[in-house]
């Protein structure tokens, strides 16, 4: 197992990627067959639905047997595994889009179980991913009560290249979601850049990343009439996330194929073809709710809504917006419900603006 998780941390060949899945899930049938040890079964969990599973299975299954793993690491005293499954728990959660609200609760419980074992080490991984679901729930107007995550705190260490490294790779990963959320457009970009080109990251992150700044790259450009720098740009980040996206999907449809239609779509609708961009659209939110990624159906809403607007047909648009809006609830997300009853406003607005200059 620790060998498959090797290999799909590094390697970028969807060869290779596929054989060690294909070695891990043997290793892990063998583990079920014949059963292991407490101290053992945690190790394997982290390896494998970490580094391994997430590249051919849900990323739901991949959250619960981590949360498997932890469970049998603290009750077998084997509290370091145990606590680094912790961290995989909730960055995985937030990828598959799990409720913010139940998600928060259980961050801030896996918080305290690091504070009882006194494992300070792992903190400040754990206060980026709570700062990052707060910022999702409300901007952390309301639930940002947990210690500052810009700095590790008192007393820990942070030397050596490998945990330096660690930590911007999280960090990145962290202020990208933050930023797309949100909506700040030009911080996306800035932090998707940089984690996705840091070296020797792990590639998961690197293609959820890629996905989330292509999306970026198409806000405030729709109307681009083809030509010119800001073509070229949102152009070469679809280019480079579809490329990367493209293969993962083919090893797990589940995880990936929502994402392949989104960008498709976002590509379509910026090139003016309609029809192909009605067929993405509609294709993106049937793949992310066959795959329960709540949040990302959501996107897929929002976006095809605004694809609507923009060509004029806003009774169409309306109804995608209030379906946004639901998934959105559902995730738990305050600050989206809200970003999405705005954007219902101004349809209605300009609607009726629309109607009334048409009868004067």
């Amino acid at each position: 197992v620790q060998y498959a998780a090797v290999i799909c941390h590094q390697s970028k060949e969807v060869k290779y990627i596929r054989e060690a899945c294909r070695i891990g899930k043997a290793a892990m049938a063998l583990l079920k067959r014949f059963g292991s040890s407490v101290d053992i079964e945690p190790k394997v969990c982290l390896f494998y639905y970490s580094f391994v599973a997430h590249h051919t299975e849900p990323l739901q299954l991949c959250t619960e047997n981590l949360r498997k793993g932890f469970e049998v690491g603290i009750s077998g005293g084997v509290s370091t595994i145990a606590l680094y499954n912790s961290l995989f728990i909730i960055k995985t959660a937030i990828f598959s889009g799990e409720n913010l609200q139940a998600l928060l609760m259980e961050v801030d419980y896996h918080l305290e179980v690091m504070n009882r074992f006194h494992h300070t080490l792992l903190l400040p991984y754990l206060l980026g991913y709570r700062e990052t679901i707060s910022t999702l729930i409300d901007k952390g107007h309301s639930t940002g009560s947990q210690s500052n995550t810009a700095d590790p705190p008192e007393g820990v260490s942070t030397s050596g290249a490998v945990e330096a490294h660690r930590r911007k790779e999280v960090m990145f990963m962290n202020r990208t979601l933050q930023s797309f959320w949100c909506g700040y457009s030009q911080r996306c970009h800035h932090y998707g850049k940089k984690a996705v080109e840091l070296q020797s990251g792990g590639q998961n992150n690197k293609l959820i990343m890629s996905f989330y700044s292509a999306v970026n790259s198409f806000r405030g450009v729709k109307n681009n009439n083809g030509n010119g720098s800001q073509f070229s740009k949102v152009k070469d980040a679809f280019k480079a996330a579809i490329t990367a996206l493209k293969p993962a999907a083919e090893l797990s449809p589940w995880n990936f194929q929502n994402k392949v239609y989104l960008l498709e779509a976002e590509m379509f609708s910026f090139e003016g073809r309609d029809a192909e961009a009605r067929s993405s659209y509609a294709a993106a939110i049937t793949s992310s709710c066959s795959s329960r990624f709540v949040h990302e159906q959501g996107l897929a809403c929002e976006l095809a809504g605004l694809h609507y607007f923009k060509i004029g047909e806003a009774e169409a648009a309306l109804e995608f917006l209030q379906q946004a809006k639901e998934c959105y609830q559902r995730w738990g997300s305050q600050m989206k419900v809200e970003s999405i009853t705005q954007q219902m406003g101004k349809v209605v607005s300009a609607s009726i603006t629309q109607q009334s200059n048409y009868f004067t």
